[in-house]
């Protein structure tokens, strides 16, 4: 049986932030999954929406590398709010963004970040329970509560090195249990204040934690996830979970919170499809930074032919004519 995404409503020419937010989460719990093609700029953003999907997340890795950064919250914090913003305005639909921990030293400057984030148009957050790679951000939540925000205009100065920069991000620590739950509260009190129903998609390391036992790891994810749908997020994202009986386990536990708990699960290789992920209950699959790599991909490609043999074959096969993704832009 051939997989049937769900109809495509075309988003009138303005909604308002509040009504683009109660778009997005009814996208959670429609029939089918949400899928989200994650982008890294105006021009990708665009190109998924024209393919007709109906929401459009960005993927801070994607982002970070796009502007010269490594992923682990060492992209400078207002350059990820023009980023975002910028993709908001070059598309009609709801917008999700990834602000990985919040970029911020504690929950009363995560209320700010979101509060910022919102103001350039997003309507839902990834928000992780992972500290922040980046040593400028780690443990400032449970060593100073009064701390503030990096300033904005101050971002490139402030953040470490990221040449210094450690890419792998499995290893880094998770916030304590209560400490995440105070943060995912106080992004809801944000986003009540700037009058939206703010999309939070809480998501959990906890379950690809390097170091740690399978069956602790679950332990660790089931506990995490239903704490945070109590806390107020309204889906779970828990990258690294592919096995069929462990997405239906983490579902079947989250049903004591939520009757059809919304859980995101990550594309890729060793992922079931999604029409199986839909049978499962899966409500949301994204592909992160996977669409920018693929990207980058081709364009080694292109580069390798360039080099070897010559010819153009790379470079002009599937390629978007221009007048096609000249015109998506400036609507």
């Amino acid at each position: 049986m051939r997989f049937r995404y769900h109809s495509f409503v075309m988003t009138p020419d303005f909604l308002t932030p509040a009504q683009k937010a109660s778009r997005l989460l009814e996208l959670h719990h429609g029939s089918q999954p949400l899928v989200l093609i994650n982008a890294w700029d105006a021009a990708s953003a665009a190109m998924v929406e024209h393919c007709g999907l109906p929401a459009i997340a960005t993927s801070s890795a994607a982002m970070a590398n796009a502007l010269g950064f490594p992923d682990g919250q060492y992209l400078p914090w207002a350059q990820m709010l023009d980023a975002v913003a910028r993709v908001c305005r070059a598309v009609k639909v709801p917008v999700t963004a990834d602000i990985e921990s919040g970029f911020a030293a504690n929950v009363t400057a995560l209320e700010t970040s979101i509060t910022q984030i919102i103001q350039a148009g997003a309507v839902g957050v990834n928000l992780e329970d992972v500290m922040s790679a980046n040593p400028a951000h780690q443990n400032v939540d449970l060593q100073n509560a009064d701390a503030k925000n990096d300033d904005p205009e101050d971002g490139d100065t402030k953040n470490a090195d990221s040449k210094q920069a450690n890419p792998i991000r499995h290893g880094s620590p998770l916030f304590p249990l209560p400490v995440q739950i105070a943060r995912i509260q106080a992004a809801r009190r944000a986003a009540q204040a700037a009058g939206i129903h703010l999309v939070i998609n809480a998501r959990t390391d906890a379950y690809w934690q390097a170091g740690v036992d399978p069956a602790e790891a679950m332990r660790n994810t089931l506990e995490r996830g239903k704490a945070y749908l109590q806390a107020g997020a309204d889906c779970i994202f828990v990258p690294g979970l592919r096995n069929p009986d462990h997405i239906r386990s983490v579902i079947d536990h989250l049903r004591g919170v939520h009757q059809e708990p919304a859980i995101n699960i990550l594309a890729g290789a060793g992922v079931p499809a999604i029409p199986e992920l839909a049978k499962l209950g899966v409500k949301r699959v994204s592909y992160g930074s996977g669409p920018h790599r693929a990207a980058m991909g081709l364009l080694r490609r292109i580069a390798d032919e360039a080099r070897t043999s010559g010819t153009f074959n790379t470079l002009t096969e599937g390629a978007v004519p221009y007048e096609e993704i000249n015109g998506l832009m400036g609507k």
